[in-house]
Formats: structure tokens, sequence, C-alpha cells
């Protein structure tokens, strides 16, 4: 019977064998290194978007005799979220997760670089290249609703390129925030496992797994504007308020305050310049009376409220802060950034008199404009406005205006503005750089057709006509003058007769009754 010591002994002896056996085992994996055309320290500093070509090759080095059987090289888009969940009891609670790959694209091996047999030999090194485009849009099959979706626009949206978010690895967000939560993520890399069938099991065993992670920023059209309902607590475009002088004091007018939804922000990833737009805020002021000058202008400050949505399981719709029924199977996530804070008390006020026409009680209105400047903030990384199965995009603009009634006094006004996040697709020129067969993309270009167009392609379509026949000399032959009324390919039918000297056309005998034509 063994004592504690010894029980320990024997743990101790099991635990480093276990290490050795592990480390024997990482030991004789096989070294894989992927490396892309263009990038001088192995590391990606730049965004990759659609139609984008990635090239490289990868290198693998065994440090022993390795057999294996298989070399899979993928570009592949996955995309991850958790969330915490509490319950009425702790069966209830807790962590759950999904995990989706919605893109996987494989570089077939060209088996003539492929040791025979399947046996890497030890410090050789084996070169696979590759050559990956990244789609346009996502197949069909990467949005697979159990439950069918609210519109179109909700699958359009669905089968969208997501962009890369939450995965601070990579280093191109080395420096930046892309202000979203640790409950998602969604990145994009290219993987190398080299695999090894076993005799007894139908499960692989993957002797090595690498992947290289990029950045990607896909290219999301200008969608139109959204529909405001006029009593939405989401979005806020005009916003009216009685100014008083101090808290209590005396009503010296009335004020609006209105703004339209912005342009989109284009982002421009791998430009040195950041994105920006400008939102035009129109000012309105009725005074208590026609001798009441209009108030001071203080501040207008901008801010960007970037909402993430997240969930564990696909959704039928897009998640908004303003949907009517909540979804307890919905996170959000909001951060706020201040984008700018000036003084606007130099904007002057334009008075417009009141019609002629108009009573003569009828008080004076005045007029102004702000131009308020939307940029990027700095150290921050923004993401297209997007939608997926799982994870969701979008921002909301925030402008907040302060009055000066009093010295004491600065009521403010505020406005919430959807503010589209938006990435252009680039030039075809610059993707296309290889010369293409015009002749097939030419097959699938739309045409409009004309009247005049059709009649063209018509002629062009139709057979040509039968040459004319030749000239008929009337004075050869020895048909009599009767039958010379006719060229000899042009001769009635054996039913018809032509009279003498009548020159008509035709007439048809018909055959005596009872009697077949042709019987004699």
């Amino acid at each position: 019977m063994f004592n504690y010591a010894e029980s320990i002994a024997s743990r101790n002896t099991y635990m480093t064998s276990i290490r050795e056996t592990m480390a024997e085992a990482q030991r004789s994996k096989p070294a894989v290194t992927i490396s892309m055309d263009g990038d001088a320290d192995g590391k990606s500093h730049r965004f990759y978007t659609n139609r984008d070509r990635l090239e490289g090759d990868v290198k693998i080095v065994a440090p022993a005799d390795t057999r294996f059987d298989e070399i899979y090289i993928t570009f592949e888009g996955t995309s991850r979220t958790w969330m915490e969940r509490l319950g009425v009891s702790p069966a209830a609670s807790g962590r759950t997760s999904v995990s989706q790959t919605f893109l996987r694209l494989v570089q077939p091996v060209n088996e003539a670089s492929l040791p025979i047999p399947r046996v890497a030999i030890k410090g050789q090194e084996y070169t696979f290249p590759f050559t990956f485009v990244i789609p346009e849009r996502l197949l069909p099959g990467a949005c697979n609703h159990t439950i069918a979706v609210e519109n179109q626009s909700v699958e359009e949206a669905h089968l969208h390129l997501p962009p890369s978010l939450g995965d601070h690895t990579i280093s191109t967000f080395e420096d930046k925030d892309d202000l979203a939560p640790d409950m998602t993520r969604i990145s994009y890399a290219i993987r190398v496992r080299v695999l090894r069938k076993k005799d007894t099991e139908d499960q692989p065993v993957v002797l090595a797994d690498t992947a290289r992670k990029i950045a990607v920023s896909p290219s999301i059209p200008d969608a139109p504007p959204i529909h405001i309902q006029d009593r939405s607590t989401e979005f806020v475009l005009r916003k009216e308020k009685d100014l008083r002088k101090g808290l209590l004091g005396k009503k010296i007018g009335r004020v609006c305050i209105f703004a339209e939804q912005p342009q989109p922000l284009r982002l421009a990833p791998n430009s040195s310049c950041p994105p920006s737009t400008r939102v035009p805020v129109s000012l309105t002021f009725v005074p208590a009376n026609a001798e009441t000058p209009p108030p001071e202008l203080g501040n207008m400050t901008a801010k960007l409220r970037t909402s993430t949505f997240f969930s564990t399981q696909r959704t039928s719709y897009t998640p908004t802060v303003s949907r009517s029924t909540p979804d307890p199977f919905v996170g959000r996530y909001q951060e706020s950034t201040l984008l700018s804070s000036r003084c606007v008390s130099n904007v002057s006020w334009e008075k417009q008199e009141p019609p002629l026409s108009s009573s003569s009680s009828s008080k004076p209105v005045y007029k102004a404009q702000i131009i308020v400047p939307i940029a990027e903030p700095k150290c921050k990384h923004l993401v297209p406005t997007f939608s997926t199965c799982f994870v969701t995009r979008s921002y909301t603009l925030e402008l907040s205006l302060s009055i000066r009634t009093s010295k004491h006094s600065q009521p403010n006004l505020a406005l919430k503005l959807p503010l589209q996040v938006s990435q252009p697709a680039k030039d075809s020129r610059e993707h296309d750089s290889a010369p293409q067969d015009t002749s097939v993309e030419e097959f699938f270009v739309p045409r409009i057709i004309s009247p005049s167009t059709l009649q063209q392609e018509v002629a062009v379509m139709a057979p040509p006509p039968p040459p004319p026949p030749p000239p008929f000399d009337r004075r050869q032959g020895q048909l009599p003058q009767s039958m010379l009324l006719h060229p000899p390919n042009e001769m009635p039918p054996p039913e018809y007769s032509v009279f003498r000297g009548t020159g008509g056309p035709p007439v048809r005998i018909p055959p005596p009754v009872g009697i077949s034509p042709g019987c004699g």
C-alpha cells in the first residue's frame, strides 16, 4: 500500500511524462511560415477590400521526418459572439457563445509539389504559392435563417462582407480603437493546416495549424435616407423651445433648430486624410415682440454615438435602439466620442421683415445657419455601417447648441441625426491590372435596344437575301409568246394557265369532278 510520499512522487512522475510528451510533440511540429507579397517585416499594415488579391507563399519545414497526408491552404472569415445571460435560476444563467465561418476559400495545392511518399524530410523547405481574391459578396448559404427575415433588405445586408472588428491582434489596429466590445469579434485570416489521417479513426491528426490575420474593410455603398417617424425617440431632426431671461424671467421668444440627415461619412482606409462630411444646421428665432433682439449663440458640440448590437442567435431584423419589442437575446454596447466643440457666437442673425400685406402686429423673423464639420476622431477606427446575422454596427450624430439668454442661463437644444458610414468601391481599373477577355464581360452587360437598333440587329442576324435571278433574254428559247411573260424560274404551277395576249395574272383551271389532277 502506497503512503502519502510515494503517491506524491508517482503523481509528479506522471505529470513530468505528460510535459515531456507535449514538449516532444511541439518540437516535432512542422514550422509553417505564411508570407505575403509586399510585406517587408512579415506583418500586414494595410486594409484589404473587395476584389483585392492576396498573393504569397507558404513555407513548411519539418524538424524531423514527418509523415502527412493533406495540406490545406484557405482564406477564412469568422465571427464570434458571446453573451452573459442572467436567469431566475443558476441553470438558466451562464455564458452562451456562437461561432460562424461565413467565408472559406480554398487554394488547391499542386500534387506535383508534394513529396512521394508523403513524408516531409527533416530540414527540407517546401514552398506552396497561394492566390486569393476577396469576393464582392457572400454566398446565400452564409445567411441561413430558420425564421424568415422581415424584408429583402435585411437579407441583402447580411450578404455583404462585414469588416474586421474587435480583433486587436492585427498590426493594423495596434494604435486605434474600433469601438467594439469584448463580446464581438470578426476576423479574416489565411490559414494553413497539415493533417495526417489515422488508420483506426476517421478524425485526422492536426500536425500544424497556423493562421495569419489580415484587416478587411469591404466596400459598403451609400444607403438611402432613413425613414424617421414624427414621434421617434431615437432620432430628432427638429427641436423648438421657448426662451426666457433667466429661470423665471419673461419670455423673449421661441427658437427652432433643424437639420437634415447628413451625407454619409465615406471612408478611405489606406488614405492619410481622414474622412469628413458636414451638417448644415438652420436656426429660426421668433421674438416675443418686435423690439426684442435675437439671442447670442453659445457653443456647438458634436458627439458620435457608436452602437454595436450582438446576439448568439440569428436575427431576422436590423436591431435598433428604439425597437418597440426589445429582444432579450440581443445585447447592445454604446460608446460616445467627442468630435468637436466650438464657440459660434460670431454667427450673425439675418432679419426678415414681415410682408406688407400682413397685419401691423406681425413680428420679424431671424434666421441663421451653422455649418458643423464632421471628421473621423483621432485614435479611433470607424468601420462601415453593417448588419450581419449576429453583429450590427450603427452610428448616431448628437448635436447640442447652447443659447445665452442671460449671464447665468444657457439653455441647450439637442438633435440626434442618423449618420451612415460607408466605403465606396474602388475603381475596377485599380483591381484588374491583368488583361482580361472583354468579350466575356460584354456578354453580361445589359443593353438598351431602341427600334432603330433592333432593326439593325435583326438585319445583321437575318440570313442574306438570295441573289437576283439572271436576266432573261426573250429571244432565246423555243417557247410560245404567251409563255414568255414569266422567266423560267417563275413558271406557274401545273394547275394554272395564262391566257394568250391577256398579260394578266395566272388563272387556276379546276380539274373535272371525279378525276384527280394528273390522272389522265
